[in-house]
């Protein structure tokens, strides 16, 4: 719980240094008028004061000296006045605050955002593979939407808040000791209430926070994957689904309510109780002519100002528990440890060769039990075409990912020209290295677009030049808009096998030394995919290339095979000589020709 409160501390401090100090002026001027503008009340009951004991001299007699007609009318006239300047003044307060607190929370959204944006493109694949989509965009988006909301108007309002009180309880003093003992006498009640309900309150809010991110991430998930949920026929099954994380969100949001509310029907019982015994109280003074009856109403409404703050601070909970709930979750993000960057020393290299070389590289992913690669060892010539062959989940995938430093490996180095991966500026290194996955990733936008994804200030030409290598161009140039043709969102209105093709056209375009093929031609018909294989061996001729494939017939062009079982490299050598063996290979050749 201290742990939690400090945490807590640190990061409404956090808040205040680093994003509302920037605006510390406008800041300042919205807690200066809003401040002022709460005072009105007090002005109200000043002046109604004036109008009963002055204007209308409804108090007992003896107490104050007859004003006559024309004093009365002149003091009318100036109370008319006094209220007209304090509702105008009101007015223009309060567009001051809402102009400025507007431009104070859209400038902490914006730092917040782009600095969340900027985290997430430099973090490590590890953090993205431990989280859901949804639950990544509830932080940015829904979670920045609340401290927009909260953040200032939460701090400028506690001042205001805080400043009403202390002047409400100077007036209280000045007007009358006695009743003003008996109206405090009630705040400790407030204390009490609170503390025994705002711990509760506290882990509801945390609750409610964790599961509507988790509602992100299942919508995520379902939106993504509804191909696959209607070729299942499992709409049923997935809508009770959600529905139950759905109710289970409406329960958390019904229990914070009840709490709220009961703590705020605690403040407004004792506010009501504390009110009536001061009007009694002073209905008994003024009967006994030692007190006014406007003195008695200035103060009864003053006692009403005074209850007022510590309601609103009272109510005002569970936006701050809110506040710090997403602020926490929010900063945990900006804090992320970012375990894949560039050295003090990194290089940046000019040329590549594309000479590879895994000096016993062991990885094990974050979480896992297991290792996913096991003691692997090898040197590639610059030039070569390597197959990487081996079962589902052996591990080729992951060997691929360390040569991009997606991941590092747990032991051991990789090095590509004699030096090590870890040595080279990632912009560099990722510069000079394309990767098709086996799953292409497009983006929203034109056909033209995505192609030069890699490289921006590529000329049309080489455009073209890109998408006929990948035989897409004939594809492109038969829809009506061409290369500017939109695509659509991760580009759903292309097949698979257009969208592989488009993504292998953006990987030739950079034109880059060391190819990675991740089984990209697995979604094309056996007619493209010889077509393309002729025009990709001219290519590959210049180039280090890696081939994943589970197709032996694309294997044996390959100059070099290393076979991976369980994480290891069991076989390796050209295809002729894994042939003569009796191993995985062998028995993959045979189990293919056959069922040809």
């Amino acid at each position: 719980m201290q742990k939690r409160e400090e945490s807590s501390y640190r990061n409404i401090k956090r808040l205040i240094g680093g994003y509302l100090r920037p605006y510390w002026f406008r800041v300042l001027i919205v807690a200066i008028v809003t401040s002022m503008s709460a005072m009105a009340p007090y002005v109200f009951g000043y002046l109604g004061k004036i109008m009963v004991d002055d204007v209308l001299q409804l108090s007992r007699q003896g107490e104050i000296v007859k004003k006559t007609a024309s004093e009365q009318l002149h003091l009318l006239l100036w109370v008319f006045f006094a209220y007209v300047v304090v509702h105008l003044l009101s007015i223009g307060f309060t567009w001051l605050y809402s102009y400025n607190l507007a431009y104070v929370s859209q400038g902490i959204v914006y730092t917040l955002r782009q600095q969340l944006h900027e985290k997430l493109q430099r973090l490590q694949m590890t953090f993205f593979d431990q989280r859901q989509t949804g639950k990544i965009v509830a932080r940015v988006i829904d979670d920045v939407n609340v401290i927009q909301g909260n953040a200032t108007h939460t701090l400028i309002s506690i001042i205001s808040q805080v400043a009403l009180l202390l002047v409400g309880v100077v007036i209280l003093l000045k007007l009358n000791f006695t009743l003003a003992f008996i109206a405090f006498a009630t705040l400790p009640l407030y204390a009490i209430s609170y503390q025994i309900l705002v711990r509760r309150i506290r882990e509801i809010n945390q609750s409610l926070r964790k599961k509507n991110a988790e509602i992100y991430g299942l919508l995520d998930e379902k939106i993504t994957g509804a191909r696959v949920i209607k070729s299942f026929a499992q709409e049923h099954f997935e809508i009770g689904k959600f529905f139950r994380k759905a109710a289970n969100f409406i329960r958390l949001i019904m229990k914070n309510v009840l709490f709220n509310n009961t703590l705020s029907a605690i403040a407004t019982v004792i506010s009501g109780v504390g009110m009536a015994v001061v009007l009694w109280y002073g209905a008994l003074q003024v009967r006994a002519g030692t007190m006014s009856l406007g003195s008695l109403l200035y103060f009864y409404s003053s006692v009403g100002v005074l209850f007022s703050p510590l309601i609103t601070l009272t109510n005002m909970n569970v936006i701050i528990q809110r506040l710090l709930t997403v602020l926490g979750r929010v900063f945990s993000v900006l804090d992320e440890e970012v375990t894949i960057r560039d050295s003090e020393n990194a290089v940046e290299l000019a040329e590549v060769k594309g000479a590879v070389s895994f000096r016993h590289v062991w990885l094990k992913y974050e979480g896992a039990n297991e290792y996913d690669l096991k003691d692997i060892n090898f040197e590639i010539p610059s030039g070569c075409t390597v197959s990487l062959v081996g079962p589902s989940g052996s591990g080729k995938s992951s060997l691929v990912n360390l040569l991009l430093r997606l991941y590092d490996p747990t032991e051991g180095d990789i090095l590509i020209d004699g030096q090590s991966t870890k040595g080279i500026k990632l912009t560099s290194l990722r510069k000079h290295i394309g990767m098709v996955p086996q799953e292409a990733i497009l983006f929203s936008g034109t056909i033209a677009q995505n192609i030069k994804y890699g490289r921006f200030n590529a000329t049309p030409q080489q455009v073209i030049n890109a998408a006929k290598v990948a035989e897409i161009h004939d594809f492109i140039c038969s829809l009506p808009e061409k290369y500017e043709t939109q695509i659509g969102e991760r580009g759903m209105n292309l097949s698979g096998g257009q969208k592989q093709r488009l993504a292998l056209a953006m990987a030739l375009l950079t034109d880059p030394t060391i190819l990675i093929l991740d089984d990209s031609t697995s979604a094309l018909d056996a007619e493209t995919e010889a077509r393309l294989w002729v025009t990709l061996k001219k290519i590959m001729a210049n180039r280090t290339s890696f081939v994943i494939t589970h197709r032996i017939s694309t294997a044996m062009n390959a100059d070099f095979v290393l076979v991976l079982d369980k994480g290891r490299i069991v076989e390796r050598g050209s295809h002729e000589e894994l042939i003569a063996t009796s191993g995985i290979y062998r028995r993959l050749f045979e189990q293919q020709r056959t069922a040809a």
